[in-house]
């Protein structure tokens, strides 16, 4: 098995968006990651990633990127693959951040296209030029203006681009950001165990796609109870479809309510929140222009938390 088939096969089931810690001064956290990060590894999971926006990547310098993206794989060793990022629309940044990140010794990237939006076929030749910078497996990121605005209009990649990538081995999936199941089943239906797919951390829709090849999820109810996660993704690779919906169905009743009381939607700040009420980061705080919540807002979610816990959430 080569490299980039070994680094495949390894990504499945959960797989942690991880955060960045920063302190009340809007400087990051790099003593949180400790705690944070083993927080993680404690609870079985395989698979750190970052996200441009669940890590906050939007606001951090490109030196911030890369610091952070090492000391993650500094604390985690071998104990689990850790993947990066890109985050813009710059080849330049992304070329650098490529270098660094192999640099580090970090085990993947996803290639983030960038907030334009650029179509997909000149996106193509842009993770086929990324082969040529760096000789990590590398993920593409599918964005649509279908689901997210924000992105400008990138849609997904049809099949024959896929096809075209199919043809690099190391192009080993993508990272699905879109909630597209129907494109996910084309994509495993078309090419069966060639392309890992991570999905956007909507587990009601990684219940219809489990079963098949090379599936992954960016954890969602991992924010509040990384244990459940596991045991979600275990029940479900039992074939105990029953007991995954349960404890989807309990967890996601508290982010819901969670996510009214932040006022922000499913964005970063909850979990951002949710990290700090669980003592694994020193601050709640965001850096701006991201808003950090309230201190009656923080309150709230804590007893949300506590509730949660004593099982009556």
């Amino acid at each position: 098995m080569n490299h980039y088939e070994s680094v495949k096969s390894q990504i499945h089931g959960p797989v942690v968006g991880l955060l960045t810690p920063f302190s009340k001064d809007g400087s990051v956290d790099y003593e949180s990651l400790v705690p944070y990060i083993e927080h993680q590894l404690a609870a079985g999971l395989d698979v750190l990633a970052f996200s441009p926006m669940v890590s906050s990547l939007c606001v951090l310098t490109t030196a911030e990127t890369l610091a952070v993206a090492a000391r993650t794989k500094q604390i985690v060793g071998n104990r689990a693959l850790v993947l990066g990022s890109t985050r813009g629309d710059s080849p330049l940044e992304t070329f650098n951040l490529l270098r660094g990140f192999e640099t580090a010794g970090l085990d993947g990237a996803f290639i983030f296209p960038g907030y334009i939006g650029p179509k997909p076929d000149i996106y193509l030749r842009m993770l086929l030029t990324c082969c040529t910078i760096t000789s990590l497996p590398l993920l593409g990121f599918s964005v649509s203006i279908e689901f997210d605005r924000r992105f400008g209009g990138l849609s997904w990649m049809d099949i024959d681009h896929w096809q075209r990538l199919a043809e690099t081995p190391q192009i080993i999936g993508l990272k699905d950001d879109t909630g597209n199941t129907k494109g996910r089943l084309a994509v495993a239906k078309q090419f069966p165990n060639r392309f890992v797919i991570v999905g956007p951390g909507m587990p009601d829709r990684y219940i219809r796609v489990h079963h098949l090849p090379a599936q992954a999820e960016l954890t969602s109810i991992g924010d509040l109870d990384i244990s459940a996660e596991r045991r979600f993704h275990d029940a479900l690779g039992a074939c105990n479809e029953q007991d995954a919906c349960t404890i989807m169905t309990r967890a996601m009743n508290c982010l819901e309510r969670i996510n009214v009381v932040g006022d922000c939607g499913w964005g970063i700040e909850p979990a951002q929140t949710i990290a700090y009420c669980r003592g694994l980061l020193d601050s709640p705080a965001m850096r701006p222009p991201l808003p950090t919540l309230t201190s009656p807002q923080i309150k709230a979610i804590h007893e949300l938390i506590n509730a949660y816990d004593d099982q009556s959430c």
